[in-house]
């Protein structure tokens, strides 16, 4: 398979990584990632790559891994959104990411350092997950309230303000595919279920309204234990930086917890308890607190969002054997926690 990249494109790249301006490309060649990563979003479109090299007469090898991410029509690319933050952002994250090598200017491929795991993808236990938390709120508190300075940043996300509108009417259409499909039977053989969908669709605006109250900072966008490797010395990289955008820290936090069950099964600790971390973390740091009747309403809210801003999709689009091999975790994991919550702060949501 052929790379997106000319030598040239590469040959500069790496030229800058290793500040070595006489540095010649003899050749690339595929090899499995360094890094093995979970089955998710960011896994797709991702390749590892052998380059090998000389620098006067020191032939050697590196390893990189190539990404050729696709987004959402009418959202910021995700290779420009990745290739953006690694660029601007990189040296201001209280974490370490990988180096960016190369990338198209549209952001249609990424050439990136391959990084080194020292565990088995979704070998994570408590202690990880509660590490992961504290991570993601140390880069809350870095960016807490900056949402004016971030926007110059124009491959930023903005899920709850420019990009709304286009979440909302992808999940408008998603519902009216699967109505007019009769698929899933789930959903499209109930009233109810449909009736709900719709007013949660419908009262976006409610839906979003406590999380738009809330100061705004740095998103991941998609940050989970498939999004972070361990080195050798413990420290956790976090890649996968496609969706990084502007909003509350509660949609990652949302995020965190249930794509980990959504990918990867049941935690190894209540989400309660990653949510009770990552309070105390944040209240530490930024002395931001929540009652517990308003965290449970902005988790609520997050959760509805994130439902409405992916997985209906998800179930319009995915191949039918695909959502019959998941249809039940869908229900456990997506759908009986959303219609919940909607009843919570949506009501009345008859019938349900």
């Amino acid at each position: 398979m052929a790379w997106p990249f000319t030598n040239a494109e590469l040959t500069a790249g790496l030229r800058r990584y290793f500040a070595q301006p006489g540095l010649r490309v003899r050749g690339a060649s595929d090899y499995p990632p360094a890094a093995p990563r979970l089955q998710g979003r960011a896994a797709q479109g991702v390749r590892g790559l052998r380059v090998d090299y000389v620098v006067g007469e020191a032939a050697s090898t590196v390893d990189c891994v190539v990404k050729e991410p696709v987004g959402r029509t009418g959202l910021a690319s995700p290779g420009l959104c990745e290739a953006g933050l690694y660029r601007s952002l990189a040296m201001q994250l209280p974490m370490p990411t990988p180096a960016l090598i190369a990338a198209d200017p549209d952001g249609a491929w990424l050439v990136l350092e391959a990084v080194e795991a020292v565990e088995a993808p979704g070998a994570w236990g408590a202690e990880e997950f509660y590490a992961a938390v504290k991570l993601l709120a140390r880069l809350h508190e870095r960016f807490w309230g900056l949402a004016d300075d971030l926007d110059t940043y124009l491959w930023l996300l903005r899920p709850l303000t420019r990009d709304y509108g286009i979440h909302v009417q992808a999940a408008a259409h998603a519902l009216g595919q699967m109505v007019r499909d009769e698929w899933p039977p789930l959903i499209a053989h109930s009233p109810q279920i449909v009736g709900a969908l719709g007013q949660i669709i419908s009262q976006a605006e409610q839906v979003v309204a406590p999380l738009r109250a809330q100061p705004f900072t740095l998103l991941h966008g998609d940050y989970w234990a498939g999004s972070i490797v361990r080195d050798e010395t413990g420290d956790m990289i976090v890649l996968d930086w496609g969706l990084a955008g502007l909003g509350p820290g509660v949609l990652d936090l949302v995020t965190t917890v249930t794509t980990s069950q959504w990918l990867a099964g049941e935690l190894p600790v209540p989400a309660e308890r990653l949510a009770a971390r990552y309070r105390r973390e944040v209240a530490a740091l930024v002395g931001r607190r929540w009652s517990e009747a308003e965290w449970s309403e902005q988790w609520d809210h997050a959760l509805l969002w994130r439902f409405m801003q992916e997985m209906l999709t998800w179930v319009a689009s995915a191949p039918r054997e695909i959502y019959q091999a998941r249809a039940q975790q869908f229900e456990d994991v997506w759908l009986r926690p959303a219609l919940a919550a909607a009843g919570r702060r949506l009501p009345p949501l008859s019938g349900l």
